[in-house]
């Protein structure tokens, strides 16, 4: 090619560039058809149309065997308030100071409240906190250091799903990308976390609320499904298999976690943001299901999980309108019956309460825009005491309160980590540089709580 002539140069040179311009658009536009291929191949391997169709078509009412334990895992708080009646009390004292004995910072948002608890029977107790993509990481509770923070799968947010540990090396948690992830647990310190299974609802459901796991293994989880609202049954251990299903349930689940009944035979999910349900654990089948209040749509952050009463047996959920008592019917086809304890006006409940049995209190908070209030009831709803003059923040989805067994009050609410003596009144405060969006959780001695930007605290070891 000549290049004395300018004018020439000028249209060659542009010649040249409009055929780069097009071999790269050529090239972009091949590199992303070999991904939305690649892309749909995933999909069509993990969600097949027939899947798509029908969510729940993969049940299968025979498990596998499983050697060795099965059920919660041993431990301080193994799975979304202690317990799967989700009481938020706990067997242990909490600190009576407000002495920060480590902090971790870890890398993601941090939404969801960890779980304490052995990985293998005789094991020191595991802090597993889900975060970011990981989607848990597990720390040492002693000093916050970090055994392992990654799998060998890359998965989205664990959002509002706190772990649910099980007996048997596996540890149960929801994610962003439609998943329940079950994770095989290396031995104590181990650093190599693999992924058993994912269990994916394909009817893009969000798993956001945290699983609960039964004593025979099964583990229960719930997603939104579009509205329509998806109830799964997994068998227990390394093998994926849907014990039974439920799509659609009537309507959307979204962050409540379903508990159990006191003798694990029933499960109760709070779907449509106030219908409550109760279902035969082993098979699914509906035994009853009540309206609270009108069924409106189930937005990402208020989380109306049930809280049951491990003795009685009395189901209490905190909506829009007040905090609600639901007793199950005593023959298998009576009706349940509802009762409206407290009223809270202009105020919303978005929060699950907790429970002193002990001494007979229900505690539980109702916020209307940034003003709350945090109420002590007696278990036949009467007021014992409220607190309006705790702070700026919201009661909502993962921070209800927590209660040690001396009954005093732990919270969150914005930047703030509150004690409460069992009467109300102040024990200490600390204000922290970040927002809370998940409670503490209770040790002997300590709590483990983490900040939304992905810090994790541990507090106490104070003077008895």
């Amino acid at each position: 090619m000549s290049t004395s002539n300018p004018t020439a140069r000028g249209q060659a040179m542009a010649c040249l560039r409009a055929t780069a311009r097009r071999a790269v658009t050529v090239l972009a536009v091949l590199l992303l058809a070999g991904a939305i291929l690649a892309d749909d191949a995933t999909a069509a391997e993990r969600c097949s149309r027939e899947l798509q169709r029908a969510p729940c078509a993969e049940a299968n009412p025979v498990c596998p065997a499983v050697p060795g334990g099965v059920g919660l895992a041993e431990g301080s708080w193994p799975v979304f308030q202690g317990n799967v009646q989700h009481t938020g009390s706990s067997p242990f004292r909490g600190p009576t100071c407000n002495r920060q004995i480590w902090s971790r910072k870890l890398k993601g948002s941090l939404f969801g409240a960890p779980s304490l608890a052995r990985g293998f029977p005789g094991e020191p107790e595991t802090l597993f906190v889900p975060v970011g993509k990981a989607p848990i990481c597990a720390l040492n509770p002693d000093d916050g250091s970090v055994y392992w923070c990654d799998t060998d799968n890359a998965g989205k947010l664990a959002d509002r799903s706190s772990p649910a540990v099980g007996k048997g090396g596996l540890t149960y948690v929801g994610t962003r990308d439609n998943d329940l992830w079950a994770i095989d647990l290396p031995a104590a310190g181990g650093r190599d976390a693999t992924v058993a299974w994912r269990q994916k609802v394909c009817t893009d459901g969000d798993i956001t609320a945290p699983p609960v796991i039964g004593s025979d293994g099964l583990v229960y989880m719930t997603s939104d499904s579009l509205g329509a609202g998806t109830v799964m049954a997994m068998c227990p251990g390394d093998t994926r298999q849907v014990k039974w299903c439920i799509n659609p349930l009537g309507g959307g689940v979204r962050n409540a976690s379903p508990a159990l009944s006191p003798a694990g035979d029933v499960l109760y999910v709070l779907f449509g943001g106030a219908g409550l349900v109760a279902l035969d654990a082993q098979t699914g089948a509906e035994r009853w299901r009540i309206q609270l209040e009108p069924k409106r749509s189930v937005g990402r952050i208020p989380n109306h999980a049930p809280v049951v009463n491990p003795v009685t047996g009395r189901v209490y959920v905190g909506l829009w309108q007040g905090l609600w008592a639901v007793d199950p019917p005593a023959t298998s086809n009576g009706q349940p019956t509802a009762t409206l304890l407290l009223d809270v006006g202009t105020e919303r409940i978005e929060t699950p309460p907790a429970l002193d049995l002990d001494r007979g209190t229900i505690v539980v908070g109702a916020s209307r825009g940034q003003q709350e209030t945090l109420y002590g009831l007696g278990l036949n709803g009467r007021v014992q005491w409220r607190r309006d003059d705790l702070g700026s923040g919201r009661f909502r989805n993962n921070n209800p309160p927590v209660i040690d067994t001396r009954g005093r009050i732990y919270l969150t609410l914005g930047n703030t980590l509150i004690a409460l003596q069992k009467d109300g009144s102040d024990l200490w405060r600390s204000e922290f540089p970040a927002p809370f969006d998940s409670s503490p959780i209770l040790a002997d001695g300590r709590l483990y709580v983490g900040t939304n930007e992905g810090t994790v605290y541990a507090i106490g070891d104070c003077p008895l």
